[in-house]
């Protein structure tokens, strides 16, 4: 099987295009969020029902899985640095879970609650197989509903646009 090799300065140009994507994505779904929030105005001109209210939530579904494909995407650029601070972070969570051990033999009751929540960072939020969840966001089923949404984030933009010209001359 042939060894495939990759420069870091070739990671690093693909990182840049990507984070330029990324922020190209953020701005059409935060345009969308904004003509979703005119057409609410719009639909309040007459009084806002609770269909209403239905259907500008499901306006947002599509710039919230946009904005959620941006966020793993991100996560997916950061995991090779990830990656390469994960041995100093091993020595260092030896440590802290040393530490809690020792405070768990003195703990009262009262104070479990709290230290529980910082056991569950310490071992929660740096684990590498945490981060290789966020691969979910290149399935092929994801990419496709995220390219949908994409292209009625754009169709969004445009109606926000018809409703604020709705909205300057009403």
């Amino acid at each position: 099987m042939a060894q495939i090799t990759v420069t870091t300065a070739q990671l690093s140009a693909l990182t840049g295009f990507l984070q330029g994507f990324l922020k190209l994505l953020r701005r059409l779904a935060y345009a969308a969020v904004a003509g979703a929030a005119l057409l609410a105005a719009v639909l309040a001109r007459g009084g806002f029902s609770g269909g209403d209210a239905v259907v500008t939530a499901l306006l947002l579904a599509p710039p919230a899985i946009l904005l959620f494909f941006a966020q793993g995407v991100g996560a997916l650029i950061a995991l090779p640095e990830r990656l390469w601070r994960t041995p100093g972070e091993e020595g260092q969570r030896v440590g802290e879970l040393t530490q809690f051990a020792g405070e768990a033999q003195t703990t009262r009751l009262s104070g479990m609650p709290s230290m529980l929540w910082r056991l569950r960072n310490t071992i929660g939020s740096r684990d590498i197989a945490g981060a290789a969840l966020r691969l979910r966001v290149l399935t092929p089923s994801f990419l496709g509903l995220t390219a949908i949404a994409a292209l009625l984030c754009i169709v969004l933009t445009g109606v926000g646009l018809i409703a604020l010209v709705v909205l300057a001359l009403g």
